[in-house]
C-alpha cells in the first residue's frame, strides 16, 4: 500500500512548504553503546626485511646480502618508522587485525633480532588479540629457536620457499639439494606448534618434467601442509654456471599443463583455490590480501619498497635502503610515490583486487561502496561469464576454477578504468628507475601530497 504525504505531517512536497526543521540525518536510529561508537577499525601491516643469507639468482625482488652492520642500522630505522606511524592519531584509531612479514628472507635475522623487532611492532601498534600474521622463511634459515620466537610474539602462519622436492632441480636452482632437509624443516615447524604452514613450489624449472612436478605435489600433500602456492620459474633457459650448463626449461605448453595439473590435483585433495595459483585447506587462507583487498582494509607499509593503502592513497616506500634509512632518521615517513584513489577508482580497485582473491561478496561491496557491482559492471561481468571465467549470482561473483584461476590476472584487468589500461604496475627495482628519471607526472612523485595520507586532519 502506498503512503501519501498527507498521512505524514512531518513531510511536505513542494510547492507546499515543509515546516520540519532538518537538523539530523539519517533519521532512523537504533540503540548504540559507547563500545560501538569508539571501536577501533581494522587495519593491516606489511613489514619488509630486505636481507637474505643466500641470494637466489631467480628472485626479482630488491634484496641485500645479510650484513651485520647494515642489518643493525636498518632495524633501528624500521623500528623508528613503526614508532612514527604508531604516534599518528589516524593509526591510533585503528586496530591491526592482519599482517605479513616478507622479504628478502625475514628469518635471515637472528632470533634475538626477530624477538626485538616483533616485540617493538606488536608493542607499538594496537594489535587485535587474534591478529593474523604471516612470515616468509626458507628451510635453511628457520631454526627451532626462531620458530619459537615467532610463535611467542604472535606469528601464526609461516611460508617456506621450498620450490621443489627433487634434488636435481634444487641443484639447478642453486639451492642445497637435500629434499630430506626440506621435509625436516616442515616437521620442525609442526613440532614447534605451527598449524598453518604454506610452502612455495615452482613449475617450469630447468630440467623439470611433469613426473617430477607431480612428485613435489605428492610430497607436499603427504607432509600435511595447509597451503600450497606455486609460481612459474622466472629464470631464463640455458643459464650457464661455473660448473656446467643447465638443462632447458620445459616448453610453455608443458608449463601451462603443470599449472592446470596442480590445480586439479590440489582441489581433489581438499584444497580451495584463491589468488589463482594459491591453494589452502578450508579455514587456512591467509587474511592478508583476501580481506585487505576485497574489503579495503588500510595497510601500513613498513620498510623499503613496501606498498600500502592509507587515507585514500596507494603508495610505495623509498626503494633505496640508504635513502630509506636517512629519510626515517630525519623523522619523515619514507613515502616515495603513489596515487590518490578517487571514489570511482576505489570501487574499481575493490573489484580488481577482490576478484584476484577469487570472489567478491555482493552485500559487503554494497556496504563499502553503496553500489551494486553486478549492475555497475554488467558488460564486463557478462563477457567474463560468456568466456567461462566467472560465475555470478545474488551472493556475488566467483572465479571459475581451474580455467578462471589460470586467467586470473586477465579477469582482474577487465575492471581497470581507461586511464590505467595497458599501464604497467610498479614493482621491485623499477620503482627506483621511475623515481630517478623524474619522468612521472608531478602528482605521483611529489612527496608532500602522498605523505598527507598519514596525517590526521
Amino acid at each position: 500500500m502506498s503512503i501519501t504525504t498527507t498521512s505524514m505531517p512531518f513531510w511536505k512536497e513542494y510547492p507546499e512548504r515543509d515546516n520540519e526543521w532538518v537538523r539530523q540525518y539519517p533519521t532512523k536510529h537504533v540503540p548504540v553503546a559507547e563500545e560501538e561508537v569508539f571501536a577501533r577499525k581494522p587495519m593491516g601491516a606489511y613489514v619488509h626485511i630486505p636481507f637474505c643469507n643466500r641470494l637466489c639468482f631467480s628472485c626479482p625482488y630488491i634484496k641485500h646480502q645479510t650484513d651485520r652492520d647494515l642489518t643493525r642500522t636498518y632495524l633501528d630505522a624500521l623500528k623508528a618508522e613503526i614508532t612514527n606511524y604508531a604516534d599518528r592519531p589516524y593509526v591510533q584509531d585503528h586496530e591491526i587485525t592482519l599482517g605479513y612479514i616478507g622479504g628478502g628472507t625475514p628469518t635471515a635475522l637472528t632470533a634475538p633480532q626477530l624477538d626485538d623487532l616483533l616485540g617493538h611492532l606488536f608493542g607499538s601498534l594496537h594489535m587485535a588479540e587474534d591478529a593474523d600474521f604471516s612470515i616468509e622463511t626458507t628451510p635453511v634459515d628457520i631454526t627451532e629457536r626462531k620458530a619459537r620466537v615467532l610463535l611467542d610474539k604472535g606469528v601464526r602462519r609461516i611460508s617456506l620457499g621450498v620450490q621443489t622436492f627433487v634434488a636435481e632441480e634444487l641443484k639447478n636452482l642453486g639451492r642445497p639439494n637435500d629434499p630430506e632437509m626440506l621435509k625436516n624443516s616442515i616437521r620442525l615447524l609442526r613440532e614447534c606448534g605451527f598449524e598453518n604452514i604454506n610452502i612455495d613450489l615452482m613449475h617450469g624449472i630447468n630440467g623439470q618434467t611433469m613426473e617430477s612436478w607431480e612428485h613435489s605435489l605428492d610430497v607436499a600433500i603427504e607432509l600435511g601442509v595447509t597451503c600450497v602456492s606455486f609460481y612459474t620459474y622466472m629464470e631464463f633457459a640455458q643459464v650457464s654456471t661455473k660448473r656446467r650448463k643447465l638443462p632447458p626449461v620445459p616448453d610453455r605448453a608443458v608449463v601451462d599443463d603443470m599449472f592446470l595439473f596442480a590445480a586439479d590435483k590440489l582441489t581433489r585433495h581438499g584444497f580451495l583455490g584463491y589468488y589463482g595459483d594459491c591453494f589452502a585447506k578450508p579455514g587456512y587462507q591467509p587474511k592478508y590480501g583476501e580481506t585487505s583487498w576485497s574489503e579495503d582494509v588500510p595497510i601500513i607499509p613498513l620498510g623499503p619498497t613496501a606498498t600500502g593503502h592509507l587515507r585514500d592513497y596507494w603508495y610505495f616506500n623509498e626503494p633505496d635502503i640508504g635513502r630509506y634509512i636517512q629519510t626515517v632518521r630525519d623523522g619523515r615517513l619514507p613515502i616515495a610515490m603513489g596515487k590518490h584513489i578517487t571514489k570511482s577508482e576505489a570501487i574499481r580497485r575493490s573489484m580488481v583486487l577482490g576478484v584476484k582473491a577469487g570472489r567478491v561478496d555482493r552485500e559487503t561491496f554494497r556496504r563499502l561502496h553503496g553500489v551494486d557491482f553486478v549492475e555497475m559492471f554488467r558488460a564486463e561481468i557478462d563477457d567474463l561469464v560468456d568466456k567461462g571465467l566467472v560465475t555470478v549470482d545474488e551472493k556475488g561473483i566467483e572465479v571459475t576454477g581451474p580455467k578462471g584461476w589460470y586467467y586470473l590476472d586477465n579477469i582482474s584487468k577487465a575492471f581497470y578504468s581507461q586511464e590505467y589500461r595497458r599501464y604497467p604496475q610498479h614493482l621491485g627495482a623499477d620503482i627506483s628507475s621511475f623515481i630517478s628519471s623524474r619522468s612521472l607526472p608531478l602528482e605521483i612523485v611529489t612527496r608532500p601530497s602522498a605523505e598527507e595520507a598519514c596525517h590526521d586532519h
